[in-house]
């Protein structure tokens, strides 16, 4: 358990300073235990406890995030991307599958998947499954609405085919507690790279915004249970950095490259005039400013020392070993 007092935080119930709580422990979820972790406040005057909104969120986040990888059930933007993808409205997708009215709708916004609609929702991911449920339902629509519906499906791509550019980005890695349990998205990620490179106006070495992407992630996830890039971290020994970061950055569109000599050294900083951040969102814009709010005022060598301390890095740098994103919580920079 880590307690301490939160001086940006005051008290409900007397107006007096608050302690920070965090601690892991075991919550029950659909008959199934789950190891969490739980940040609340105390109030110093009277032991009373209390939560943020927030606080609630993060929680929740992790707690369904574990569910929905140990059974196999897509996430909210995967459940929104398969009826987008097919063309479908909420009312004709839950016919088709069979759900109860507004359960696709709830789905989406984030409620669980039981694990035998889960199943149902992976099996339409292929046109194949998303046929055969059709088929099953025709007596649902009129003949011009499931004809329609019919042409739709069988003009779309396989979902799964349009994820051969994430190769370049994510290599073979899988949603997982070690990619923060967020979409692999190739717009999202080059658009948190530029971002971040258009903060730094002289241009930005890549051991330096290895760390800038680490702390942007990781606050991310600290705050809202996901990661922004979907990129797992590894613990090497200039400090934690993108898995492959040599080839995400090469992929990355919209930056130039500045070479610069220095006491017979030479090396590379990556430049952005222009970021197009229409793939964040304002919680990835917020966060993002929060941590180049500080360490973009920092040198290299600096921002890699800052590195240093973070218990993540220093439990798996011996070994190279990735650093899963729960130890968010143990971040001391932010």
């Amino acid at each position: 358990m880590n307690k301490q007092v939160d001086n940006n935080m005051k008290s409900p119930f007397t107006g007096g300073l608050v302690y920070l709580v965090e601690d892991t422990e075991v919550q029950d979820f659909r008959k199934e235990q789950y190891t969490v972790h739980v940040r609340y406040y105390e109030c110093k005057d009277t032991g009373e406890q209390f939560t943020t909104e927030e606080q609630d969120e993060q929680l929740c986040n992790e707690l369904y995030n574990q569910y929905r990888i140990r059974h196999g059930i897509p996430f909210p933007d995967e459940i929104k991307k398969i009826r987008e993808h097919y063309g479908l409205s909420y009312s004709q997708i839950t016919q088709i599958v069979g759900f109860g009215q507004n359960q696709w709708r709830q789905y989406e916004n984030g409620s669980v998947p039981s694990e035998s609609n889960g199943k149902s929702i992976v099996a339409i991911k292929s046109k194949e499954g998303m046929l055969a449920m059709l088929d099953s339902c025709m007596n649902q629509f009129d003949d011009k609405t499931f004809s329609k519906i019919r042409k739709h499906i069988l003009c779309a791509s396989e979902i799964e085919k349009d994820n051969t550019s994430c190769i370049y980005f994510y290599g073979n890695f899988r949603r997982s507690l070690n990619n923060g349990y967020s979409e692999m998205d190739p717009d999202k990620l080059q658009s948190m790279v530029q971002f971040i490179v258009s903060k730094e106006k002289n241009g930005v070495p890549k051991t330096k915004l290895n760390k800038e992407m680490f702390y942007a992630d990781f606050l991310s996830y600290k705050k809202h249970g996901r990661s922004i890039s979907g990129l797992a971290y590894r613990a090497i020994q200039f400090g934690p950095v993108p898995e492959h970061y040599e080839t995400v950055y090469d992929h990355v569109t919209g930056l130039s490259k500045d070479i610069v000599v220095n006491n017979d050294l030479e090396y590379e900083l990556l430049c952005c005039d222009s970021p197009d951040t229409s793939s964040l969102s304002k919680e990835d814009i917020d966060i993002i400013n929060q941590v180049m709010s500080v360490l973009v005022k920092m040198k290299r060598a600096e921002v890699v020392e800052l590195s240093h301390q973070e218990y993540g890095w220093l439990k798996n740098k011996d070994h190279h070993n990735l650093i899963p994103y729960d130890e968010a919580y143990s971040l001391k920079a932010f």
